[in-house]
């Protein structure tokens, strides 16, 4: 959000946050994520999200290691936040998109009569993410040559209830929607996790409510295997019992493979 500037006036302050702290506000449960205009500052919803969360890995080496310039990182981060942001965006669920730096982040709620449940979306997405690092690769080094470094990403969802509000104040022309509880920080931590040398190698981190919610939906038509099929359950000492995976779109990864094939 773009800043607004304003003179900061302290007795308006003072009379905020004896408003904010002592309003009767009313928080509601909602079957998706609200638009930010249909909040107040003082109320709020409940929401059952899924969250989805990806991110980099190695991408500061780009500099140190490989050298490149700014104007080269500039169209890798390009292309590769282009893909993500494609790819979560093509899913009815999808509510809202962040950028943070090289990392993605997208929460999924509600259910429409066109699509599955936002946990299922979700899963898809990363699917079809985990796909888009192998195009993006191929790409990168037809465009920068052999010796390009392969770029890697960790990817993390956590499903679970949230509480919605507005966040800013009224006049400011500042307003972003935050949300409360612990599905978000959950699937940071789970991409964190993820692709990650020092805790694990698969690109795909979930937390146990995703696994419990997702298993009898069909992943792979073909084998009749669910997304549980391609997970695997582990323990981390901070963030206990967890699941990996490296579960990719076939359509997606197979392009990739041909065009590998046809460069060598």
């Amino acid at each position: 959000m773009k800043s607004k500037y304003q003179p900061f006036d302290f007795d308006k302050s003072l009379s905020r946050d004896d408003y904010i702290l002592y309003n009767s506000a009313t928080y509601e449960e909602a079957d998706r994520i609200p638009n930010v205009d249909d909040l107040s500052y003082s109320n709020g919803k409940y929401v059952k999200c899924a969250a989805f969360f990806i991110d980099l890995r190695g991408s500061t080496d780009l500099i140190k290691i490989q050298g490149r310039k700014p104007k080269t990182l500039a169209r890798l981060y390009r292309a590769y936040i282009s893909e993500i942001v494609a790819i979560v965006n093509s899913f009815e669920t999808c509510e809202e998109v962040n950028i943070v730096g090289d990392c993605v982040s997208a929460m999924f709620s509600g259910k429409r009569e066109t699509s599955e449940t936002p946990v299922i979306e979700a899963m898809q997405a990363a699917s079809m993410s985990n796909a888009m690092m192998d195009v993006l690769n191929v790409k990168y080094q037809k465009k920068w040559g052999e010796s390009f470094k392969e770029i890697k990403a960790g990817i993390g969802i956590a499903l679970g209830r949230a509480l919605v509000i507005k966040a800013g104040f009224s006049g400011s022309g500042i307003k972003e929607l935050i949300y409360m509880g612990d599905v978000v920080n959950r699937a940071s931590k789970m991409c964190g996790l993820a692709n990650n040398v020092k805790e694990f190698t698969s690109p795909i981190c979930v937390t146990e409510d995703v696994y419990n919610s997702v298993g009898k939906y069909i992943a792979n038509s073909s084998t009749n295997s669910t997304f549980q099929d391609f997970l695997t359950k582990r323990y981390h000492e901070k963030h206990g019992v967890v699941y990996t995976g490296k579960f990719i779109r076939s359509k997606i990864h197979n392009w990739a493979n041909e065009q590998s094939k046809s460069t060598v």
